[in-house]
């Protein structure tokens, strides 16, 4: 008698173990057979992460004290959005999906126009080709938006905000994919939400095009705010993470 065996790879999140030596498996003639090996969807996959809004940074604590360029903003990428980028880098190659982090610092000389100097690194990263393109921010504070942070695994962790350009403020005749980007947004933030409650504030939709004309899909993403510890935005990158690999799971 053959005994088929499928041996599924999991993320580590999902660890999952069989004891192929157990005396119970091979007695009475079994053989064992391995007929195949899945590999996790997310192998092969490439994203690109960066920060038109480089130095956007967060709320200063007596761990997380920096140098300001301006409140709340610093060129030390130990505490600016630059090292939540890092960290979401981190978490997804752990899961294997294959990442290139750009951290230029695109917001100088002058602020107002750091998406015309951003707009040349994702042309160049469309050039290359990859799965998702993520322009990673941190939003402003407002009283209106709800609770700075939300319990996830025990840690209070930063909520998060996706945002959709349409192109349609603008006089180009060039527009981003909007109802692709928005698609694959919601897929995201409906996972996010699924891992915990009003995690994500949802998938907002504006006039302007944010850079995402140069490749599909491309989404801009929050992480907290202002008011957000900088250990609370590092926080929400697991889930974030995780939210992008399951997106993975869902395509061919």
């Amino acid at each position: 008698m053959i005994l088929f065996v499928f041996i599924l790879c999991f993320p580590k999140a999902q660890a999952a173990s069989i004891d192929l030596t157990e005396p119970d498996a091979l007695e009475n003639g079994f053989t064992l057979e391995v007929l195949a090996v899945r590999q996790p969807r997310t192998t092969g996959r490439r994203v690109y992460i960066y920060h038109t809004h480089t130095y956007e940074a967060y709320e200063m604590d007596s761990e997380n004290a920096y140098k300001q360029t301006e409140k709340w903003r610093t060129a030390d990428t130990d505490y600016n959005v630059v090292r939540v980028g890092e960290e979401l880098s981190a978490r997804l190659r752990e899961a294997g999906v294959e990442v290139t982090h750009d951290t230029t610092a695109y917001e100088m000389p002058k602020l107002s126009t750091a998406y015309s100097r951003s707009l040349a690194g994702i042309q160049k990263a469309a050039e290359k080709g990859y799965d998702l393109y993520i322009d990673l921010h941190r939003d402003s504070y407002s009283k209106g938006n709800g609770p700075n942070a939300v319990l996830v695994g025990g840690q209070e962790t930063a909520r998060l905000l996706i945002l959709i350009g349409k192109g349609s403020g603008t006089s180009l005749d060039e527009k981003p994919d909007w109802e692709a980007n928005e698609k694959v947004a919601q897929i995201i933030s409906d996972f996010l939400n699924q891992r915990a409650e009003n995690l994500c504030r949802g998938v907002s939709l504006k006039s302007g095009r944010y850079n995402q004309q140069a490749a599909t899909p491309s989404i801009l993403i929050e992480v907290g705010n202002n008011k957000n510890t900088l250990q609370e935005a590092l926080n929400a990158a697991e889930p974030l993470a995780r939210a992008i690999c399951q997106y993975f799971d869902t395509l061919p």
